[in-house]
């Protein structure tokens, strides 16, 4: 399997492991996203047991967790077929032998969540044993989930009993455009573009493409066809995390098609605003949506909630939602190429430019990090009111607005009226001492090309994808 990226999760990982003290470590994200790919490729080297839960009985996890301490030389071996308990298969843990190079043990448990829905007192289990006996070994835990409310509000919180015995914790987001690109290191900048925009940066999608067959014969292969895996992998994570998904479905489907304030949501699914709120804040907490605000907004603004629009920040959820599943009767009965051909060719860069204006802002971020920008930016997204938008606005350390950008996915160069209108705009959003930055999958025209200097930066596609 393919391992691509994640350089500062892991460079992370090491530095607890090489912590003086021993190390309860927290790592958690949505689904599909590599936390085990991660944990695998960390623990190489290391002794290493790595507990992979299923959705199983008590007995049966503690069954499989017996069978490799024992593997793994715990003393239990010699008088007992398995632990009876939690409590004594951890304190297990505590006596294990020292590995012949004197390196810290480490413990992964994937998807630990699974193990507590079987035991709701495994946590206090581990939090009295970590207290009196763990936290003095030379142990690394690594506690692993994809329920990420479950981590942040059942183990994480303050009722938790294991709340303030994390000595660290690591949210594993998708994967940065840049290196979602690697997967298709034969790829066109354009076509790192659009493969960016259908899978997004979650690699178990990104492995789902051939990067030797055209992105075209990709879509029809790997999304289209029934047989494909990423056909029917939204709804089966919907049944997997949510109960009544026809609605879900009703709700991800109208921001999919651009209502994405709460009052246009409800008014098109016809769900009452309150229970709408419901079903957004577990698709928040799937990591599914966002809720966006213009990027000069202020805590309070964002507390009220005020301005706040909803957004699929899954790309392979949008683009499921707007080419597969209106047109799953066709597609059962395999119309693969039609659909392709009438609905999502003519369609496909219209669709990736919300994704291309991401893509941009996540360049900012890497340029400011790297310091190649005239600022150093500590807030960067988009900027709107009821008659305006900016796609890009950078703020600077002073909090003043210090660059806009307009984002183009598009088979025609940008020229100076879309400067001209860039202009208009920073300017009836009382940005004042700005730089303009354009963003462009054609290019531009000559007479835009001379402007480009110390007030104007002109990015094209191959330098976004630049090394």
């Amino acid at each position: 399997m393919m391992f691509i990226g994640r350089e500062d999760d892991l460079e992370q990982l090491q530095e607890r492991y090489q912590a003086r003290k021993a190390q309860m470590v927290f790592v958690y994200g949505r689904r599909r996203v590599g936390k085990t790919e991660l944990l695998t490729r960390f623990s190489n080297g290391k002794p290493t047991v790595f507990f992979a839960a299923q959705n199983a009985t008590k007995e049966e996890q503690l069954a499989s967790f017996s069978r490799l301490m024992f593997e793994a030389g715990a003393p239990g071996k010699d008088y007992l077929r398995q632990y009876p308990d939690w409590e004594s298969a951890l304190s297990e843990l505590a006596r294990m032998p020292e590995p012949s190079n004197g390196a810290r043990r480490l413990i992964v448990f994937d998807e630990f969540p699974y193990l507590v829905k079987s035991d709701p007192s495994l946590p206090s289990v581990l939090q009295n044993l970590w207290d009196h006996m763990l936290r003095n070994t030379n142990l690394m835990i690594v506690i692993c989930g994809s329920a990420m409310s479950f981590i942040e509000k059942e183990l994480l919180a303050e009722k938790s009993p294991l709340y303030g015995r994390a000595t660290g914790v690591l949210k594993i987001h998708p994967l940065p455009y840049w290196d979602a690109a690697k997967f298709f290191p034969d790829y066109s900048s354009e076509d790192k573009a659009l493969a960016y925009a259908i899978l997004g940066g979650v690699p178990r999608y990104l492995e789902e493409f051939d990067p030797d067959v055209p992105l075209e014969d990709n879509i029809k292969r790997h999304v289209l066809r029934r047989i494909a895996p990423l056909y029917s992998e939204v709804e089966f994570l919907l049944h997997e995390e949510l109960r009544e998904t026809a609605r879900y479905n009703s709700v991800i489907r109208a921001i999919a098609l651009g209502d994405t304030s709460l009052n246009e949501i409800a008014t098109h699914t016809m769900i009452a605003n309150g229970t709408a709120t419901a079903y957004l804040s577990n698709l928040m907490e799937l990591g599914i949506l966002e809720r966006e605000f213009p990027v000069t907004a202020k805590m309070k603004e964002r507390a009220k909630g005020a301005r706040g629009l909803y957004q699929l920040n899954d790309n392979f959820f949008r683009f499921w939602y707007s080419f597969v599943f209106p047109y799953r009767s066709e597609l059962e009965h395999g119309d693969v190429n039609s659909v392709y051909e009438r609905r999502i060719r003519p369609a496909l860069h219209d669709f990736a430019g919300k994704p291309f204006e991401e893509l941009c802002r996540e360049w900012l971020w890497r340029e400011s990090a790297a310091g190649r920008l005239p600022l150093h930016a500590v807030r960067i997204g988009r900027w709107w009111d009821r008659s305006h938008e900016i796609d890009v606005m950078a703020i600077g350390d002073t909090g003043e607005p210090a660059i806009v950008g307009e984002c183009k996915f598009r088979n025609v160069p940008m020229d100076m009226r879309m400067l001209g209108l860039l202009r208009d705009r920073s300017a009836y959003a009382g940005v004042g001492n700005r730089k303009h930055y354009l963003f462009s999958l054609a290019g531009f025209t000559p007479e835009l090309g001379v402007m480009n200097d110390a007030d104007t930066r002109l990015i094209g596609i191959d330098e976004l994808f630049a090394d």
